[in-house]
């Protein structure tokens, strides 16, 4: 390649050098000159010349600057999704973002570095789960201890039976996951306010078979991770009538047990 370069650049060189004062001899060329002979032309040049042809060189055999890849991770977004997106496996991933701990546990507006499709990454070990998991807790009815009890819980809970939220809502889905909770709770943004009033158990630790709610949404308990987080279903997390099984942060959420 760099002989390719100097004999088109030759032309230029000459005309570089006789402008320049120089002593060094002059030599005639014509077009049949080997590459050999513009050589040992090129040699006999000054210094300067030289230099110039051979940052031209170094210019055009420096390859393009690779283009870096980003992502900035949005609400209710999983690694899977983001991958997903890009074409490549997750675990990928997590493998070149070293400051990622848990790929099931990614915060929103954390900075992600997609790599490139051919680019060789060092395999990362998967976090094993805490020695100590979090007991999980299954809910269950109340139990009723007297007639005077049971008279108090039927005048101040609404009725169970049937459901009576709208279909397709995350309210319905869970009313279906749990037949046993009443009917007026209203919107999802006040199940456990509500749920409390009437006398059932809530409180802000996750139980297996429990509801969560966070904000104008409920979904279902389904297990309990040892690092914090739960998995969970719902409805019309994204569509109606869709239901996803997601993992989530168990302290995003309040329960009703």
């Amino acid at each position: 390649m760099r002989i390719s370069v100097l004999t088109g650049l030759f032309a230029c060189t000459l005309v570089f050098v006789g402008g320049s004062a120089s002593a060094e001899p002059s030599v005639s060329v014509n077009e049949k000159t080997t590459e050999k002979t513009v050589v040992e032309i090129l040699g006999l040049q000054n210094s300067t010349a030289l230099a110039v042809i051979d940052s031209v060189v170094k210019k055009e055999s420096t390859p393009p600057e690779p283009v870096v890849i980003k992502h900035v991770v949005a609400k209710d977004e999983t690694l899977s999704d983001i991958a997903k997106a890009n074409n490549i496996e997750w675990q990928r991933i997590f493998d070149k973002n070293t400051t990622l701990i848990n790929p099931n546990v990614i915060d929103v507006g954390l900075e992600l570095v997609i790599p490139a499709v051919d680019e060789q990454l060092v395999p990362r070990e998967l976090p094993t789960p805490a020695p100590e998991p979090v007991k999980q807790i299954v809910a269950k009815p109340k139990s009723v201890n007297s007639e005077s009890t049971t008279a108090k819980t039927a005048t101040s809970r609404g009725t169970s039976t049937g459901n009576g939220y709208v279909a397709g809502y995350c309210t319905w889905y869970v009313k279906n996951r749990r037949p046993d909770l009443p009917n007026n709770l209203g919107n999802a943004s006040s199940w456990v306010s509500r749920a409390s009033a009437q006398g059932i158990s809530t409180g802000s630790s996750p139980a297996v078979g429990a509801v969560g709610q966070r904000g104008n949404h409920v979904v279902y308990v389904e297990s309990i991770n040892g690092d914090g987080t739960i998995n969970i279903s719902d409805m019309n997390h994204r569509a109606l009538y869709e239901i996803t099984n997601r993992t989530v942060n168990a302290s995003d959420f309040s329960y009703i047990y």
